[in-house]
C-alpha cells in the first residue's frame, strides 16, 4: 500500500489541529494547593540543577524560562514552566512578539514534557529581570536538604521586571517568599 503526500498532509493537519483539542489544565489557585502533604516529591529535579540546561534541550521550552512552579495534578508530581517562545508566521518567518510564549507541564524526575500550549506572557514575564534565572534560584538559598524552590515568577517590583521565589522548607512545609530583582 502506497501512501500519497497529500494524504500524509492531511493526516498530520488534523493530528496537529487535534492536539489542541484536549484542555490545558489550569494551575491551582497558589502555589502549594493540592500538594498531598508535602512539598518534597521523591526523585525530584532541583530547579538549580536543570534551569541552565533546560531550555537548550527540551521540546518544554521555546526560549528564556521566565516562570515555573511545583504541582501536584491527577497523582503525579509535575513542574509547570512558562518561557519565551519564538511566534512564526504563515510563511515560516519570524514574527517580533514579545508577548509569545509557551507552558509546559514536566515531569519532575524526568523532565520529559507532559503537554504544552501557547500562552501570552505577562509584562513582567517580558520584562528583563537584573539577575537570570539560574542566578536568582541559586540566592534563594535552595539546597538539599533545606528549602526547595516551589515557585519562581517574573513580578514588577518599583518598575522593573524582578523575580518572586517561593520556597518550601522541606522538613516543617513552611512557605517562604522573597522578591529579587
Amino acid at each position: 500500500m502506497s501512501r500519497k503526500p497529500a494524504g500524509a498532509a492531511l493526516v498530520l493537519a488534523v493530528v496537529l489541529l487535534c492536539s489542541g483539542c484536549t484542555s490545558f489544565p489550569s494551575p491551582p489557585g497558589s502555589v502549594g494547593d493540592d500538594y498531598p502533604g508535602t512539598c518534597m516529591p521523591g526523585e525530584l529535579s532541583w530547579p538549580t540543577d536543570f534551569l541552565e540546561s533546560l531550555a537548550g534541550e527540551s521540546s518544554a521550552v521555546g526560549g528564556e524560562i521566565v516562570g515555573l512552579r511545583l504541582e501536584y495534578l491527577e497523582s503525579r508530581w509535575v513542574w509547570r514552566l512558562r518561557s519565551a517562545d519564538t511566534k512564526l508566521d504563515a510563511f515560516g518567518e519570524r514574527v517580533d512578539e514579545p508577548s509569545f510564549g509557551r507552558e509546559s507541564l514536566i515531569d519532575v524526575r524526568t523532565l520529559e514534557p507532559i503537554a504544552t500550549h501557547e500562552v501570552t506572557l505577562t509584562q513582567a514575564e517580558q520584562g528583563t529581570p537584573a539577575r537570570a534565572a539560574l542566578e536568582a534560584a541559586q540566592q534563594s538559598g535552595e539546597q538539599w536538604p533545606g528549602p526547595l524552590i516551589i515557585e519562581m515568577t517574573r513580578v514588577i517590583d518599583g518598575d522593573q521586571a524582578a523575580w518572586q521565589i517561593t520556597t518550601c522548607d522541606t522538613e516543617s512545609n513552611q512557605h517562604t517568599v522573597m522578591t529579587l530583582g
